[in-house]
């Protein structure tokens, strides 16, 4: 999976970022570990290459970034942010 690139722009504050889709008013915020989780989305990515990079970042176990990822997947996909 993929964020999409069309009609997305976002901004980083303080760690931070704001994803808005331009096309449809939605915007979506983060905190570090969904900044950190988008960019590595800007490439085509599997939900287990994301959980690994954040047990290599961050230092969590493994059953903690899967579910991170799973709802941070989530809310990309109900504001049909990914393609």
């Amino acid at each position: 999976m993929q964020l999409r690139s069309e009609g997305i722009t976002w901004r980083e504050i303080d760690g931070e970022l704001v994803i808005l889709d331009t096309e449809r008013s939605v915007y979506l915020t983060t905190n570090a570990s969904g900044s950190f989780l988008a960019k590595l989305l800007t490439a085509e990515r599997s939900g287990d290459e994301l959980a690994e990079a954040l047990v290599s970042h961050y230092g969590i176990d493994r059953a903690a970034a899967e579910a991170d990822v799973a709802s941070f997947l989530a809310e990309l996909r109900a504001k049909n942010l990914l393609r």
